[in-house]
């Protein structure tokens, strides 16, 4: 008869199997990811236009060696552009890109494995870059961004928002590093690029979203 406790048992077991070889490369694992792009017709004239592009992912094995540990740094660039002759004009408009994620099995609370140890207590997620790193007038993305991971939920963290000054607006970002703690199971990425503009008779927004990643 197999129980409960010993099924649960093998599947971790087989979850840290699958696992190890990967911690014991050393090495990074690039994905470029396809560039995406949407356009809308407002209803006052205008054609709005939003580009996901030099989308790239670079995992690397954690430094703490973990299993329930993910760790990657990303390079996300969204583009904004109005076209057209509107019989309204434009009175403010915004870019903005970030990611969505995912963790499939939370084990915040810890969870015991059957093999002498534990993991916990926190499950999250922290995006981090270079201090003080701005990309653009009026338009910034914070140093370190954390959140927390329920299972079966989505976080979504917004890297950063510009207002759109003119016919086009652009956001890049750079080795952003994405870590994930206290996850067991596939960690998923998906981006999203969005532009935002209003006129005194329309508001429209449109987004774009990537493929999704494996971290």
């Amino acid at each position: 008869m197999v129980t409960g406790h010993t099924t649960l048992t093998a599947v971790l077991a087989a979850s840290i199997t699958a696992t190890l070889p990967v911690l014991g490369t050393g090495t990074s694992q690039a994905d470029t990811v396809a560039d995406k792009n949407r356009v809308v017709d407002t209803d006052d004239g205008w054609q709005l236009s939003i580009t996901k592009t030099s989308e790239n992912l670079d995992r690397y094995p954690n430094l703490a060696a973990t299993m329930f540990t993910r760790e990657g740094f990303v390079a996300l660039k969204a583009v904004a552009e109005v076209r057209g002759t509107g019989t309204q004009a434009i009175s403010t408009g915004t870019v903005a890109l970030g990611y969505q994620i995912g963790c499939q099995v939370d084990v915040s609370n810890g969870l015991a494995l059957g093999m002498g140890f534990s993991v916990g207590p926190n499950a999250s997620v922290t995006i981090s870059q270079f201090p003080s790193v701005s990309v653009g007038a009026s338009a910034s993305v914070s140093p370190n961004i954390s959140t927390t991971l329920k299972p079966g939920s989505i976080a979504t963290i917004d890297f950063g928002t510009k207002p759109l000054a003119g016919p086009r607006a652009s956001i890049t970002a750079d080795g952003i590093e994405v870590k994930i703690d206290a996850c067991m199971g596939p960690v998923t990425l998906r981006s999203y690029a969005t532009a935002r503009i209003s006129t005194p008779t329309a508001d429209n927004t449109v987004t774009v979203y990537g493929d999704p990643i494996w971290l």
